[in-house]
């Protein structure tokens, strides 16, 4: 086993179940309904099997979410309590797009003792949000929501830290400032990245980029980092490989530790670790998150700095001087 696995995975990604309301441009949701895959749901004995065997070597971060909208599952509350109860040092953390934060689900979430809330509003701006998440994601809506959990979290005096994500593109890249003023005025902290080719499954991404692009498929720090579970156990390689191009075990079959330590994974942490394209899987060949840790972060630091005079703070955010 490399060294760079460590005993287990240091964050797990679990879809509790397939599927997502939204459409976003960044995001190969489309394409994955198209291509015939099996959809489905997590099932409880499933879900408690992995996090038990998470208890034995626990990770820093358990992640409810993977390649859907995790707040459709009604079930997740008690999903995150179960994670809580049982990996109590790891943090839960839910990614969405808060078309459905509604008011009974936030109160559960919080109530299960969730820890951290990211929800995706990539513009204020209903048009331009609707351009880039799809028709059903109206940022009016989305605003509303998080307001109404924010107020949520100060009547039951949690300490769930919330935070609202935008990726940079060149549809909503003048508005990151006042986007930036907009949450903070409302004690939210916005946290931005800059967009990816998800392993080559966004043809448009070059197009969207407002800063340049480029392929780098070596030092991945993925396979080394994460584990992603799919709703029927499988492992896929990495949290973007939506068309599960690499499946690279599975968890109704194996253990966590037969998977993380398995041959296959091994293999390619080798090829990205050596850069050998012939052990490398197409998947990695094409992406262009993989060339350092903070690649994409660096880039994207570079034309903000450029255009707006943005520095970047050691906890990855941005501000302006």
């Amino acid at each position: 086993m490399s060294s760079e696995a460590g005993a287990g995975p240091r964050r797990v990604q679990i879809q509790t179940q397939s599927g997502c309301n939204g459409r976003c441009v960044f995001c190969p949701n489309e394409e994955v309904l198209r291509s015939g895959l099996e959809q489905g749901r997590m099932s409880p004995e499933l879900f408690h099997k992995i996090i038990d065997e998470l208890a034995a070597s626990p990770p820093s971060r358990v992640s409810l979410y993977l390649m859907n909208e995790p707040l459709l599952d009604q079930r997740l509350p008690e999903f995150v309590r179960y994670v809580g109860e049982t990996v109590p040092a790891a943090t839960t953390l839910v990614t969405s797009n808060g078309t459905h934060l509604t008011e009974a689900m936030g109160a559960a979430l919080i109530d299960a003792g969730l820890k951290r809330l990211k929800v995706s509003v990539q513009s204020l701006d209903p048009e331009t949000n609707r351009e880039l998440m799809g028709p059903w994601c109206d940022s009016e809506k989305v605003v509303g929501n998080v307001l109404a959990f924010k107020g949520l979290l100060k009547e039951k005096r949690s300490k769930l830290d919330l935070r609202v994500s935008m990726l940079v593109t060149k549809l909503n890249q003048d508005e990151i400032e006042d986007a930036r003023r907009f949450w903070r005025g409302h004690g939210i902290r916005l946290v931005t990245s800059a967009l990816e080719n998800r392993g080559g499954n966004i043809e448009t991404a070059e197009d969207l980029n407002p800063h340049e692009m480029a392929c780098y498929h070596c030092n991945c720090v993925r396979p080394s980092r994460e584990l992603c579970v799919l709703w029927n156990g499988d492992v896929v390689l990495c949290c973007v490989d939506w068309l599960r191009t690499v499946i690279v075990g599975s968890l109704e079959k194996q253990s966590i530790g037969e998977v993380w330590k398995g041959e296959e994974l091994e293999m390619i942490r080798s090829a990205l670790r050596e850069n050998n394209e012939v052990l490398m899987p197409t998947i990695c060949s094409e992406c262009t998150e993989s060339a350092q840790p903070d690649f994409h972060r660096a880039g994207l630091r570079g034309f903000l700095s450029r255009r707006y005079g943005f520095s970047w703070s050691r906890r990855g955010d941005l501000h302006h001087e």
